[in-house]
């Protein structure tokens, strides 16, 4: 095969998971009457979330496709579907990253499972306007010490710093 493969997926949403994703990427390379000689993949939990759910899964599947030479995006249609578009010059790699991946997903459900981010910090307590002061006063002191004062005056109008 010569010529560059362009190959694109169109899933519903909330229906289709990552292994039917496989299968229809599979279908449309192969033909849809030859099936792959590959395993089938035992369900996990990873698996088994919607792609339109699982943003995590769908970012860590195109950083890995990315890193393999396969051009990968996902797009949402009007009608309320995934689209998913692949392009490498080789169908087969295409394939190959795809099971890859879902060989890691089994392996490492973790790395691809939603992050719920928890605020563990307490809010700040806004300061007094006595704290606000002695921190201004504090931070003038600094900045005279840090870049020197000079001594002489200049006709009453303020001191002159040396820069």
């Amino acid at each position: 095969m010569n010529d560059e493969e362009a190959v694109r997926v169109v899933l519903g949403i909330g229906r289709f998971t990552i292994t039917n994703g496989y299968k229809g990427v599979s279908k449309v390379l192969n033909g849809r009457i030859k099936h792959l000689n590959k395993p089938i993949f035992n369900a996990s939990e990873v698996l088994n979330e919607n792609l339109s759910e699982n943003k995590e899964a769908i970012k860590a599947l195109e950083k890995e496709y990315k890193q393999n030479g396969v051009d990968f995006k996902t797009r949402e249609l009007p009608d309320g579907k995934t689209e998913l578009l692949f392009h490498a010059k080789d169908k087969n790699m295409i394939l190959a990253t795809t099971e890859k991946i879902m060989h890691d997903m089994q392996e490492n459900p973790k790395k691809y499972l939603k992050k719920e981010h928890v605020l563990t910090k307490e809010p700040r307590k806004s300061k007094t306007m006595q704290e606000r002061i002695a921190n201004a006063k504090a931070k003038e002191q600094q900045l005279l010490k840090a870049k020197g004062v000079n001594k002489a005056v200049s006709k009453g109008k303020g001191m002159d710093l040396e820069m």
